[in-house]
């Protein structure tokens, strides 16, 4: 598959691409699709096998898993830029434990992990960035577990607010928030009327605004202090 120019700039701006040299970033890609689905549309389900991860060119995908009692548990959103299930590669199931599923229109890139596999063996840049990106995803999990099993309703969504003002490219204090007030809630095991309550406190306080799904931070430190 020959890349598209814009895209081959967008993968060698990711560390998991970018210790590649031309000729296994082409290698890579002869194995790799470009997929464009819609709203809806599952990437993998739970229980199949991982033979892919995938790389997010535009849009959002959901990390999911369904309880025993048919509730979903969203453990991420994966957004422009992102990768997601590389970690699938060093796991010793061969089956995805989560299931993915797009969240608005998405185009990305599904990887080979057997591809990837061998150019990890010649390496040694390539096998350190990967090291280091699912170091970075395990604390991202273990500073989750720790806010959904000691903080309230209350902190979950201010620090949530507080990690998308982080994730803005260029500092300022406005950003779109990347899914719907349902899987928001969801992800972080709360009810939607509880998160759009906490957002309508906040509001009212004059710390943040909103339009649509547009928050602008009036008063950060104040965020940052509200319980």
């Amino acid at each position: 598959m020959v890349l598209h120019r814009v895209h081959h700039q967008i993968l060698r701006s990711h560390h998991l691409f970018e210790p590649l040299n031309e000729e296994q970033l082409d290698e890579l890609m002869s194995t790799s699709q470009l997929l464009s689905v819609d709203k809806g549309e599952p990437l993998f389900r739970q229980g199949e096998p991982a033979e892919a991860f995938y790389f997010v060119i535009a849009g959002a995908v959901k990390i999911y898993r369904l309880t025993p009692d048919g509730q979903e548990k969203v453990f991420e959103v994966v957004g422009d830029r992102q990768t997601f299930a590389e970690a699938m590669m060093l796991m010793d199931t061969p089956n995805y434990v989560a299931s993915a599923e797009a969240v608005c229109p998405t185009q990305l890139y599904r990887v080979s992990n057997a591809t990837y596999m061998r150019l990890l063996q010649s390496n040694s840049r390539l096998t350190f960035a990967l090291l280091g990106k699912l170091c970075v995803r395990l604390h991202q999990r273990v500073n989750e577990i720790e806010t959904l099993s000691l903080k309230n309703a209350t902190h979950r969504v201010v620090r949530y607010l507080l990690t998308q003002l982080m994730r803005l490219p260029t500092p300022g204090n406005r950003f779109e928030l990347p899914m719907a007030k349902q899987l928001i809630a969801g992800h972080l095991s709360i009810q939607p009327e509880t998160f759009s309550r906490i957002i309508r406190r906040l509001i009212d306080e004059n710390i943040i605004t909103q339009e649509g799904r547009q928050i602008s931070v009036l008063d950060r430190l104040r965020l940052e202090q509200f319980e």
